[in-house]
């Protein structure tokens, strides 16, 4: 028993060889394993979950975009590209902050009875809403072959704009998991919130039709700059300026450094709190 209990003072130490490498490859595996749970939750096991997961995101928004592209005359450049270009990233924040605020009541039964890192629990989540987002850039990519427009080189930001877009929803599941969890009769309140965060963006117009003080209003709103991160590269062509990128990833740092140390302090509770 002693030396046992000895070996388990030793694990955390920094001088033990490897330990710096297990660690994070035991995080990695429990990630990996809170994400396949979930995708097999919603997509389920038969040979079927494929065509499901390439489909979901033509049932949440591709009648809209096709009644906007064929149906509604709208102004401006492309109107069902640019429309894209902001549903495809807000459903995947969207996405992650209704699925983060039942994340934890959803998994009672292994934090009940399992030990593992609870923190992973957003991440996991949003890593989730992301395998879905990669089936909805299908939408977008429609969207160019309807109205004809060609791909430039600027699409090589791409992947870093969708690196941004995940950074900000992962940091914006930590504040909704602890939200979902202590206010339960008020998620349909926060779900309600970043509803209108879409709105009170250049969601439904870019934000070169709006003018004055509207537009630098608009700039304050998080959501402003992915969506004209994501029409700059896929419509326009061109390098989204540093801004568009920029302010979200600094918001995401400071939901991060708020958020997640109330997190773990509050991890310890969660046991209690899904009984």
């Amino acid at each position: 028993m002693l030396e046992r209990d000895s070996a388990s003072r030793a694990v955390p130490s920094t001088s033990a060889p490897g330990v710096s490498f297990r660690f994070p490859r035991r995080r990695l595996d429990v990630l990996l394993s809170l994400t396949e749970a979930d995708l097999r939750a919603r997509y389920g096991r038969g040979g079927g979950r494929f065509a499901k997961w390439l489909l979901d995101p033509f049932a949440l928004a591709g009648v809209y975009l096709l009644l906007v592209t064929f149906v509604l005359d709208r102004g401006g450049p492309a109107p069902g590209l640019s429309l894209a270009c902001a549903i495809v990233p807000f459903q995947l924040v969207m996405s992650t902050v209704t699925n983060s605020m039942i994340a934890i009541t959803t998994r009672r039964s292994i934090v009940l009875n399992m030990s593992f890192q609870r923190s992973l629990i957003p991440v996991a989540t949003t890593f989730t809403e992301t395998v879905a987002f990669i089936a909805g850039l299908s939408l977008p990519a429609m969207m160019m072959i309807i109205y004809g427009v060609s791909p430039t080189w600027a699409m090589l930001m791409l992947p870093l704009v969708i690196l941004v877009t995940v950074f900000f929803a992962v940091a914006v599941a930590y504040p909704a998991s602890i939200f979902g969890l202590w206010f339960r009769d008020l998620r349909q309140f926060a779900i309600s919130f970043v509803r209108t965060l879409f709105f009170l963006a250049p969601g439904l117009i870019a934000l070169n039709q709006v003018g004055g003080t509207a537009a630098r209003l608009l700039r304050l709103n998080p959501f402003t700059g992915l969506f004209e991160a994501y029409r700059d590269v896929i419509l326009y062509g061109r390098v989204p300026a540093a801004w568009e990128l920029l302010y979200p990833a600094g918001i995401a740092v400071v939901l991060l450094a708020v958020f997640l140390p109330i997190y773990r302090t509050e991890q310890r509770q969660f046991a209690k709190v899904v009984e």
